[in-house]
């Protein structure tokens, strides 16, 4: 149903185009024609020299006492008249039809002029896209070796701090050793300082001794 009734509407537009299309006269080619209030060239004239392609709209066609073809048509700002149907064609005259043509032609080489632009902008554009994208691929290599070179640099900082540090306790234990050495001179000083006392009161006890047994001796052999 629907699809009959789409049909039916269609028919119609076409229907009414084609109508349309068929009351539509022009001027023949080159000549001038006065649009006349009746079926004589004795009537008044309404409008005067139609020129040749003049478009109008065409109402009616009748036939005069003489069996002359007319036209009752109306201008495109509303004035009606007859005309002879002799002085009307159903299509647009060849000065139309060429100046359409050309017009046409002027069309076509104006978009084929602006599509050439467009194509000669986008492969510009293209070119300058590719260009950015090296130069982005670039920087992104520079930004990484930068980024290696600083990873480096910081590694090299904590080397040369770690090997500070290392310094530092090294110095340390080398102060540390050296003290310990001092004080170990200074015990074996002190303890051949002692040894050495220690000789000399044992000498000067056993002199006594000696001294006390030579004396004791000598009363006994008195007695």
């Amino acid at each position: 149903m629907r699809l009959a009734l789409i049909c039916s509407l269609i028919s119609v537009v076409v229907s009414l185009n084609v109508f349309a299309q068929a009351n539509v006269r022009y001027i023949s080619d080159v000549m001038y024609v006065p649009l006349r209030a009746g079926m004589s060239n004795n009537t008044e004239v309404v409008k005067a020299a139609l020129t040749s392609g003049t478009r109008l709209r065409l109402v009616r066609e009748e036939q005069d006492a003489s069996n002359d073809a007319w036209a009752l048509v109306e201008t495109t700002d509303g004035v009606q008249g007859w005309i002879r149907t002799q002085h009307l064609i159903n299509e647009p005259t060849a000065a139309i039809k060429l100046e359409r043509v050309n017009a046409q032609l002027a069309k076509a080489s104006s978009s084929a002029k602006e599509a050439l632009e467009r194509q000669k902008a986008h492969d510009q554009l293209q070119v300058e896209h590719e260009t950015l994208q090296q130069e982005y691929q670039a920087l992104i290599e520079n930004t990484e070796s930068l980024r290696q070179t600083s990873a480096a640099a910081v590694d090299l900082e904590q080397e040369n701090q770690r090997i500070h540090e290392n310094n530092q306790l090294l110095q340390t234990r080398v102060d540390v050793l050296q003290a310990e050495n001092e004080q170990l001179r200074d015990a074996e000083r002190y303890n051949q300082w002692v040894y050495g006392a220690g000789l000399l009161i044992c000498g000067v006890i056993l002199s006594f001794l000696l001294q006390a047994l030579g004396k004791r001796k000598r009363q006994s052999e008195w007695r």
